[in-house]
């Protein structure tokens, strides 16, 4: 049996996340289900080695996220996104590139987060949506195989949020290891499987396709 991509043991943050244990392998999508102020957020964080936790530990290939962030090639996109005014969308990957070590080339971020054809937009004509996958598109261009996504559906109409349902799950199939959060049910029954945060403990977890099927 492979070991997992990603380990959390006995997690805890002061009072935001407590005692939280899980595992994601290898090309599996992994959904974080919670209200506002369950700790989801603070838990991404702390996964992403943006936040050092007050006890237990966090694996991601077996590296310590916080001090082996190479080793890790883990990559964050979170609610907010980025803001880039005066930039073509192609500009914006070519800047992220030159800041990247060994990037995927401008062409292959592009097509992987479906862009291609928006390459010569400016950023302030782009919809929210291509507005997300642009997050994404910089997100993988450092050949990230651990995704953290924080509710990357939000604010997103149907049509674009089925897009990037798509894009994260052709990834997976690809071997990227993924962990979102989500305030809707109906999302996180997309995923693998769901873990259900509630005021920082992870109160329940199982296989996604027995909430499809409850």
């Amino acid at each position: 049996m492979k070991a997992p991509v990603i380990e959390v043991r006995d997690l805890d943050l002061n009072a935001a996340v407590r005692n939280v244990s899980f595992t994601v392998a290898e090309g599996e999508v992994y959904a974080l289900l919670g209200r506002y102020g369950s700790g989801k957020t603070t838990l991404l964080e702390i996964l992403a080695g943006l936040r050092r936790p007050t006890g237990g530990w966090v694996r991601l290939r077996g590296a310590d996220p916080y001090t082996d962030r190479e080793t890790a090639r883990a990559a964050a996109v979170w609610r907010d996104g980025g803001l880039f005014p005066g930039l073509t969308v192609a500009e914006i990957v070519d800047a992220w590139r030159r800041w990247t070590l060994d990037p995927l080339t401008r062409d292959e971020a592009l097509r992987l987060a479906r862009l291609t054809d928006v390459a010569d937009t400016p950023f302030e004509r782009l919809t929210a949506g291509r507005r997300r996958m642009l997050d994404l598109a910089l997100a993988l261009v450092g050949r990230s195989d651990v995704l953290f996504l924080d509710e990357p559906t939000a604010g997103l109409d149907e049509t674009a949020a089925r897009e990037v349902w798509s894009v994260l799950l052709m990834l997976a199939a690809h071997g990227v290891s993924v962990v979102l959060t989500t305030r809707d049910p109906r999302e996180a029954c997309k995923a693998d499987r769901v873990g259900v945060l509630d005021e920082g403990h992870l109160v329940s977890g199982r296989d996604a396709a027995r909430l499809r099927a409850a």
